[in-house]
């Protein structure tokens, strides 16, 4: 019997895919696995989680969109621990619910809303870029790309907790939304912390200008109940760091082993756009997240069932060479979509916050560095993100 309940307990003819995809040797190779389940079929059973998966970019942008067949309310991880926490979340809702939660939060989150921290994000990226000029190397990730995060973006969450706090408590709950593994027990402690932290929170934790404060706001208006509008703090505190953070380090290795790409954008600027979707897609920081299926259906003539859960491959779906034409090269003319954000009523509520940061930290880097220089990067290890924990980098 599968912990998720009713779900599938055989592989109903779907190729069978014998890897742990959450697995350190996995995450270390991780294209090498997404291309084996990709040429597999357009649905593979893993029988080590005992669950399907898509990898393909058109089935897992089908699965995406049918949000009515595949759903999300009973929770988006591998294992019923977490799906059973995160209920009251956004991520972990459909139809009126989601849009309800999601509404609320876009308030604090369009690009209109966003455009007034934009001073605030020039100065800050200007003096990140400035500073790490005058240094002979520095940590591409803790030293660039966290920066404009970790300053600008906590502070305008709003709550009374450093940002140090966050990234940890966001690294936790991406652990815990993967299966019950040693790293996801690890995590407990911190991933619990958050929640804690969450059950506790009332104005006096909030300042009342920040993205926090709208949240109680929505409450007071009684759009939201109390116990859901905490939760929905979760919403705020996990994804809006370590996604953009891990997407930024991958921008800026990408330029850094693609002097040509960077010389290119230096000389049309107006190619910024396109360099950040470039680096989500091949970054994918969300490695994947899990459907449950709610109606009979079928993916590649497999037959799946109500509760069945299948995990859907963004990472995977993002090097499909069946829709990107060398997939593992960073290219500013590459045209057509990815689901680095997602796709579907559960695309990411923060894209618009993470396309600014990273624009701007472009913009702020094309008059002052002529080369960018990177080392051999190490892989985080994480059970849901997916970039690069660390590397070597130098501005000239």
């Amino acid at each position: 019997m599968s912990l998720f309940g009713p779900a599938a307990t055989t592989h109903r003819g779907a190729p069978v895919v014998d890897v742990d995809i959450y697995g350190d040797d996995v995450i270390d190779d991780a294209p090498a696995v997404y291309r084996r389940i990709r040429d597999a079929g357009p649905v593979v059973w893993l029988p080590r989680h005992r669950m399907f998966a898509v990898g393909r970019f058109d089935d897992v942008r089908a699965v995406l969109r049918d949000d009515a067949t595949f759903r999300s309310g009973q929770g988006v991880a591998a294992n019923p621990v977490a799906n059973a926490l995160g209920r009251y979340t956004t991520l972990s809702s459909d139809d009126d619910a989601h849009m309800t939660r999601r509404m609320i939060l876009m308030h604090s989150l369009t690009s209109r809303a966003i455009r007034r921290s934009l001073p605030t994000f020039e100065s800050e990226a200007v003096s990140t870029v400035e500073r790490l000029l005058d240094r002979p190397d520095f940590d591409g990730v803790a030293d660039f790309a966290t920066r404009l995060p970790v300053q600008a973006v906590a502070q305008l969450v709003g709550l009374e907790v450093t940002a140090e706090q966050m990234l940890t408590w966001g690294r936790a709950t991406f652990n815990g939304l993967g299966p019950a593994n040693g790293r996801a027990v690890r995590s407990m402690g911190d991933s619990l912390g958050l929640l804690g932290y969450t059950l506790k929170v009332g104005r006096r934790h909030v300042r009342p200008d920040g993205w926090g404060s709208t949240i109680l706001d929505a409450a007071d208006r009684g759009e939201v109940g109390r116990l859901e509008a905490k939760n929905m703090i979760i919403d705020l505190v996990a994804p809006s760091l370590d996604t953009t953070i891990l997407s930024t380090g991958q921008l800026l290795w990408s330029l850094g082993t693609n002097p040509a790409a960077w010389q290119q954008l230096r000389d049309d600027p107006e190619l910024v756009p396109a360099a950040v979707v470039e680096a989500v897609r091949l970054a994918s920081p969300v490695r994947s997240f899990t459907r449950r299926v709610a109606s009979p259906t079928h993916i590649g003539g497999v037959s799946l069932r109500p509760g069945d859960r299948v995990a859907v491959l963004f990472a995977a779906a993002n090097s499909d060479e069946r829709q990107f034409h060398h997939p593992e090269q960073f290219s500013l003319l590459r045209n057509g979509g990815h689901v680095g954000w997602g796709h579907g009523i559960h695309t990411c509520v923060g894209m618009q916050l993470a396309k600014l940061e990273m624009h701007t930290l472009l913009r702020a880097m094309i008059p002052r560095v002529t080369t960018i220089t990177v080392g051999q990067p190490e892989r985080l290890r994480n059970n849901c993100l997916q970039g690069f924990e660390s590397f070597r980098a130098a501005f000239r």
